[in-house]
């Protein structure tokens, strides 16, 4: 008898993140089991990417909010000599859409978001 072998499947989506949903690249999440993002050797006024969801891929996003009602959101530390990278929030998982949405007024910046089924 064999061994059960677990492969998972990933996928790179190259994300813009602005500072509105509506500039924010969709993120589909739905038979996602964990995912990364990785962020250049850039610098960028960001601070914090906040995490929003909705039920379909259009419409209005709405920010998440983990069980303990701490925002989903991601402290940045970037750096102009080393690439990032971020674990997404747990929260991510609840909704089959996301948005990567910087906090900071006039941040922008792409990443590299590195999704596992």
């Amino acid at each position: 008898m064999s061994q059960v072998k677990i492969k998972r499947n990933f996928r790179t989506v190259t994300a813009n993140i602005g500072t509105a949903t509506s500039v924010s690249t969709t993120l589909r999440m739905e038979d996602m089991a964990g995912a990364v993002v990785q962020i250049g050797t850039i610098s960028t006024n960001a601070a914090t990417l906040q995490v929003w969801g909705n039920t379909t891929d259009t419409g209005a996003f709405a920010q998440l909010y983990g069980s303990d009602g701490t925002a989903a959101a991601i402290t940045l530390a970037p750096s102009t000599t080393n690439s990032t990278v971020y674990a997404l929030p747990d929260a991510a998982y609840a909704l089959p859409y996301v948005k990567l949405v910087a906090a900071s007024a006039a941040a922008t910046a792409t990443a590299s978001v590195v999704m596992k089924s």
